[in-house]
């Protein structure tokens, strides 16, 4: 996956070689000498097998010279003949082994380098117990002998996981990395690379393919724009912006909203989010209430740590570090939330991995994020891994990385299907249309989301069109409202078994309020969302409040209107025992809307039992949706 900063590892194994020693100098002859230099010059240049050579012809001159080796063994590292080095290494500690203990630390990198796991954990016990004074190699040993047991469990149990690029329309000649999607798949934003300038591009998924990217021209600039979220209805971007003209720190986070198919103009998310260090890599939840990001500020647990923000009465609060379970002393990066809200995945160099930085994922349980899960190998490796988008069904995992060594080594956009263990939580969406019933014409209105057992409100928004993630494990009550409008109720029942492969596509209709001097009525308008208590016409007020209080507030809002409320059941049980209960049901409701000081002359009930189904009765979803509660607005006499 897509390479951060990756050290060339020769510097590392040659910080002992320019330790010179003055003993070991000794009993070196002129012509030798300047053959070792020659070699050195060659090895500076990347001329690897010219220094090789000389170095050979050193060591048939010299076999006791020790530095010779050292730089054999770095230029065939370098040239990825690995068990050459570690031969090199060896011929070391055998002329000498106290000659310097970061020799140790350099044939057990050389051995991992081979999956020799065993051999390599040794040789960094033997560094760590012969090591006196260098912290910072001894630290990263001690890392080593942490991992290692992990690298060999996972190697030893890899991941299904079979990558595949992206075609010509995204990948080309550059670089392309940091691929986000819209929740139905429908849209890619990414990022490209030319001659060192980011920005922004977009895709659109037509027919089972994508489209030619573009460029995002309402927002690149002569600066770099990269690493960015897009909320699952595509009309909110959010990036970053590396420039000190428009920044608070090195990097701060902008946001642009989509207005009639173009973005708004950037705008720096302000001194609340953005510190005066770096703050980037965005990702935005399914709700749009909560925003996780990277972030070398002060106050986290270590270098660059993960924080989050709540969007609360219209603006977002105090960022909060995640605690332990996800941040460590090292960096974690690249954060990234389902749409289930609940599923984050990023990047890590201090938790247990495969060595470079890995991917891991945690769970929101009760408030509470769990300790953070490896992806696995083959997905993790001893490189770094960087960014993870997962699309809204939990199926694809879309990543970067340069794995076409046939392509100037420039990053391309692949996608693999999740292997089980590592999959969020079932999402599906519901999306669609507002419009006036007579004219079809587009009406924004009030589309409210709420949950039906809590009874809290889980998205609110006013527009005429929308695209609404659903997270399985929750039972919807879905509303759109409109002054002059009847208003549009509807429930979804969402078990884990429901994919977004059975997505909730809506047409609404909103009927005008129908005049009552003439004798005109409105259809049924079905209340999805009252509850009674089982074969009883009680009314389950915990779960049927939110539905009753927007009949009560349409009531009250248009006191010239008068509604006939109707009960009806499916064909269980005898014919006048339903017609009874139906009857019971509609009055619950007229006696709670009366209790509530609606005027009775404006209310009448009536139950009509088994003889009005609106689907045969054939299945219990059927059967459910044939137990129902309506209302007739108009004219009733």
């Amino acid at each position: 996956m897509i390479k951060l900063s990756f050290h060339i590892i020769s510097i590392l194994l040659l910080s002992f070689v320019f330790v010179f020693n003055a003993n070991a100098q000794k009993g070196i002859d002129k012509k030798s000498k300047r053959l070792f230099k020659k070699g050195i010059t060659k090895f500076k240049d990347q001329k690897f097998l010219k220094s090789i050579d000389y170095f050979d012809k050193v060591i048939k001159r010299q076999p006791h010279f020790i530095k010779p080796y050292l730089y054999k063994a770095s230029a065939y590292f370098e040239l990825k003949q690995y068990k050459k080095s570690e031969e090199e290494y060896r011929k070391v500690l055998k002329i000498d082994s106290s000659y310097n203990n970061d020799i140790n630390y350099s044939l057990a990198l050389v051995l991992e380098k081979q999956k020799e796991y065993k051999d390599a954990l040794k040789y960094y016990k033997i560094f760590i117990k012969k090591s006196k004074k260098d912290a910072k190699l001894e630290s990263k040993a001690k890392l080593k002998i942490r991992n290692i047991p992990f690298i060999i469990s996972a190697v030893k149990n890899p991941v299904e996981f079979e990558p595949v690029a992206l075609d010509t329309a995204i990948n080309s000649g550059y670089s392309e990395y940091l691929p986000t999607l819209t929740g139905d798949n429908g849209e890619m934003i990414f990022t490209r690379r030319i001659n060192r300038q980011e920005d922004l591009y977009s895709s659109k998924f037509v027919d089972g393919k994508w489209q030619k990217a573009t460029p995002i021209t309402e927002l690149n600039t002569l600066a770099n724009e990269s690493v960015h979220t897009i909320s699952s209805d595509g009309k909110i971007l959010i990036f970053t912006i590396c420039s000190r003209g428009r920044t608070i720190g090195s990097c701060d986070l902008f946001i642009s909203k989509k207005e009639k198919n173009h973005w708004s103009k950037p705008r720096n998310l302000g001194a609340r989010i953005n510190s005066p260090y770096w703050d980037s890599q965005p990702s935005i939840s399914s709700d749009n209430k909560t925003l996780y990001f990277s972030s070398n500020r002060p106050g986290g647990i270590g270098g660059k740590d993960i924080w989050v923000s709540h969007f609360v009465n219209n603006k977002w609060t105090k960022p909060v570090c995640l605690d332990t379970t996800v941040n460590t002393k090292s960096d974690e990066q690249t954060p990234f939330i389902h749409a289930d809200n609940s599923t984050l995945y990023f990047s890590s160099n201090g938790h247990p991995g495969m060595g470079g930085s890995d991917l891991y994922y945690s769970k929101l349980i009760n408030g509470n994020w769990s300790k953070a899960v490896n992806l696995g190998y083959p997905i993790n490796t001893e490189y770094d891994e960087g960014a993870l988008f997962v699309s809204l069904d939990g199926k694809s995992g879309y990543f970067s990385a340069d794995r076409n060594s046939q392509n100037n080594n420039n990053i391309d956009i692949y996608y693999f299907e999740m292997p089980v263990f590592i999959k969020p939580k079932p999402v599906t969406y519901a999306k669609g249309l507002v419009y006036d019933k007579t004219s079809k014409i587009p009406i924004e209105a009030s589309i409210q989301l709420s949950d039906n057992n809590t009874g809290k409100s889980i998205r609110s928004i006013e527009a005429d069109s929308f695209f609404i993630a659903l997270p399985a494990g929750i039972d919807y009550n879905f509303s759109v409202q409109k002054d002059g409008y009847v208003f549009y109720s509807d429930r979804f029942v969402l078990d884990t078994s429901n994919s977004v492969n059975n997505p909730i596509v809506l047409n609404i209709a909103l009927e005008k309020i129908p005049d009552n001097t003439g004798r005109s009525e409105s259809n049924p308008i079905v209340l999805n969302n009252i509850f009674f208590k089982t074969n009883s016409s009680e009314l389950d007020l915990s779960k049927s409040g939110i539905e009753l209080k927007k009949l009560l507030l349409l009531l009250e809002n248009n006191k010239e209107i008068h509604i006939q409320i109707n009960g009806h059941t499916d064909n269980s049980g005898t014919a006048g025992y339903n017609m009874k209960l139906s009857i019971q049901r509609a009055k619950s409701v007229y006696d709670y809307l009366i209790s509530q000081g609606i005027d009775s002359y404006r209310l009448k009930y009536q139950g009509y039992g088994e003889t009005k189904p609106i689907f045969p009765n054939d299945t219990p979803e059927n059967k459910s949706k044939n137990r129902r509660v309506e209302f007739v607005i108009g004219s009733i006499q």
